[in-house]
């Protein structure tokens, strides 16, 4: 849901302790379709200074770079500041926003006015899925419910056979899942169950700020005369998913067992990453085998793999892929 005008001046005024206006915009008619239909338009006034907040309308969050470039397209028709609006936005969006220096706010989580010197971060909602990441087992267990298992609730016992855990660390999960938005533990008779909402696309958008790269390290090794295992990852994932070039070097995932396997039974070279005749070795924090289809790894973990990167074209295929994704 877009944030409504009332719900940028309360919190502005209970921020910044003055009142704050503000007023449709009448240039609006006079901009592209794709920023009509992107935004709403707002004249803010914000102690004592006029400035076009533009409210994001879409359910998707859009890029900081697309939005830095939007904001630039409105300064030709708007000579102050042009502040970014969205009800929510995810903790690692708020950061390449900042990164970006676009102003930014979120009314009842957190203001971004650079150029008024106010970075207001403090005033995050300090609920309980902000504080901490999901340990390896549970981000492999919420992207196993997302991803490969049919809707409905599962034990720790079941859990465990399917990943290859035990069953006191998938017990450990349920603890880490309880009291979440997008997840459900309860207890029936001497089972804990636990399952996910239905909306498997709100899931994993309210689950995003929890999840982290699943790569724990990378090594660079020349190519040798046989295959080393892995599933391809990175890159090499990306370009069978998108339209992208494939990189000239390869990119597998594996565990670090698999890992210490290889190194102890190859002579591998090290080498440099930027040479084409060069394998890029991820090792992650769980096992990329189980998700991954036709030895690929699954689109999720390679998106939270290459959500930092700062390239526009690979941020583009990332959008691609996630655009493409069936929920």
């Amino acid at each position: 849901m877009a944030a409504r005008p009332a719900q940028i001046t309360d919190y502005l005024n209970e921020i910044l302790g003055a009142r704050t206006t503000v007023r449709p915009w009448a240039e609006r008619n006079r901009l592209p379709i794709f920023l009509k239909q992107a935004y709403e338009f707002y004249l803010l006034e914000i102690l004592g200074r006029e400035c076009l907040a533009i409210v994001d309308q879409g359910h998707d969050e859009v890029a900081p770079a697309a939005i830095r470039k939007h904001t630039e397209q409105l300064h030709a028709k708007f000579p102050g500041e042009v502040v970014y609006v969205r009800d929510r936005v995810a903790a690692y969006q708020r950061k390449r926003l900042i990164e970006q220096r676009v102003p930014f706010i979120v009314p009842g989580n957190q203001l971004y006015l650079p150029s008024f010197g106010i970075d207001l971060r403090e005033f995050y909602r300090q609920r309980r899925e902000a504080l901490q990441a999901f340990s390896p087992a549970a981000q492999l267990v919420l992207l196993y419910l997302l991803l490969r298992a049919p809707s409905g609730q599962y034990t720790p016992n079941e859990l465990a056979k399917r990943l290859g855990y035990s069953k006191m660390s998938m017990s450990r999960v349920l603890g880490e899942m309880e009291d979440r938005s997008f997840a459900r533990t309860e207890t029936v008779g001497r089972n804990r169950l636990l399952a996910i909402a239905d909306d498997r696309q709100r899931v994993w958008k309210e689950a995003l700020p929890l999840l982290r790269e699943p790569a724990t390290k990378r090594c660079h090794v020349s190519r040798p005369n046989k295959p080393i295992g892995g599933v391809a990852a990175g890159l090499s994932a990306l370009s069978h998913y998108t339209m992208l070039s494939a990189a000239p070097q390869q990119t597998v995932a594996m565990t670090a067992a698999r890992w210490r396997t290889v190194q102890a039974s190859r002579d591998l070279k090290p080498a440099n990453p930027s040479d084409t005749d060069t394998i890029t070795i991820e090792v992650w924090s769980y096992d990329p085998l189980i998700l991954a289809r036709d030895n690929v790894v699954d689109r999720l973990s390679l998106y939270l793999s290459l959500r930092e990167t700062p390239d526009e074209p690979i941020e583009a295929a990332l959008n691609e892929m996630m655009e493409a994704f069936a929920w």
